[in-house]
């Protein structure tokens, strides 16, 4: 059984999805971020729906490509981290420009995720992500990798 967050993981996790949802984010599932559990849960953490220019694109394990995502995690200390993951093809399958190099950010010494560090990767990840053509990752995952 894990411990129930503090007050203050609560409170973060909360701004967390005050931050993204004001840059349009959704929710993934049926997680609450002010629920206990939201940072244990596999499922939970947030989407950019924008993604792709907003195209559907059916989620296949390991095969289809990702939206801009993120959520929280632990890192390899067991340590709590947040994670961001860019829209692209997972695990280095097709060239670099399309892989999706998830980042994890630790957390600061209150607690806290840096927003602003937050805020200036997806200034550069949110437009990229829109942009991106599915079709164009598919190909380079399974016809070769291009050179972006």
């Amino acid at each position: 059984m894990t411990t129930p967050p503090t007050d203050l993981a609560r409170t973060r996790q909360l701004r967390v999805h005050e931050f993204l949802t004001a840059r349009g984010w959704h929710l993934e599932g049926d997680s609450d971020p002010a629920e206990a559990w939201f940072a244990d849960d596999v499922h939970a953490g947030w989407h950019y729906p924008a993604s792709y220019g907003g195209q559907h694109v059916n989620e296949v394990a390991d095969t289809a490509p990702v939206q801009l995502q993120s959520y929280f995690t632990f890192g390899d200390g067991g340590e709590e981290v947040f994670s961001v993951t860019p829209a692209g093809n997972l695990r280095g399958s097709g060239c670099p420009e399309h892989d999706t190099q998830e980042q994890f950010f630790p957390l600061t010494a209150d607690g806290e995720v840096d927003l602003d560090e937050i805020a200036t990767l997806l200034d550069i990840l949110e437009p990229r992500a829109r942009s991106l053509d599915p079709r164009a990752l598919i190909e380079c995952r399974y016809f070769g990798p291009c050179t972006g």
